[in-house]
């Protein structure tokens, strides 16, 4: 199987809110800005690995946005700076720069598949245009996809 971009069911919120809450997050990027996970709506999930990823606050003006990782019920903080030439109209080359990748002790020895599903997970999120033709933060649109033509993620 592969990722997938999803509004997250209900069923799931509670095993979701254990690992993705501000406390969890501040003890690996303090510098994270609050959050409401209530008004976290959607992500992208691989079911048969277990894990999926998540854009969990813009940083502002001056700082990256905020995504995790949850592989094995741990969690995966990093920044991410999308760059991207074109449009859906006429294809887009997206290059996603991952910044300040913190992974926790018990995945270090993982490292190399974390960052593959990192990859993995941000090029099936490039796609996600949960806005198009109507959708909303509480309805996703999760069957439009974009026009990539090319993506690739680079590590910093």
């Amino acid at each position: 199987m592969a990722f997938v971009n999803e509004k997250i069911p209900e069923q799931d919120r509670p095993r979701f809110t254990a690992v993705i809450n501000y406390e969890n997050l501040r003890k690996q990027a303090r510098y994270i800005p609050e959050f409401r996970t209530d008004l976290l709506s959607r992500w992208t999930i691989d079911r048969e690995c277990g894990a999926y990823v998540l854009l969990l606050t813009g940083g502002g003006r001056e700082q990256l946005d905020y995504y995790a990782l949850v592989m094995d019920e741990q969690l995966v903080v990093f920044n991410v700076d999308p760059k991207g030439k074109g449009d859906d109209r006429v294809g887009i080359q997206g290059h996603w720069n991952v910044y300040d990748l913190l992974i926790p002790p018990s995945l270090e020895l993982r490292r190399e598949e974390v960052k593959q599903l990192i990859c993995k997970g941000l090029e099936e999120m490039a796609y996600f245009r949960p806005f198009a033709d109507g959708g909303t933060r509480d309805n996703p649109n999760t069957t439009t996809r974009g026009n990539i033509i090319s993506f690739e993620v680079e590590f910093k």
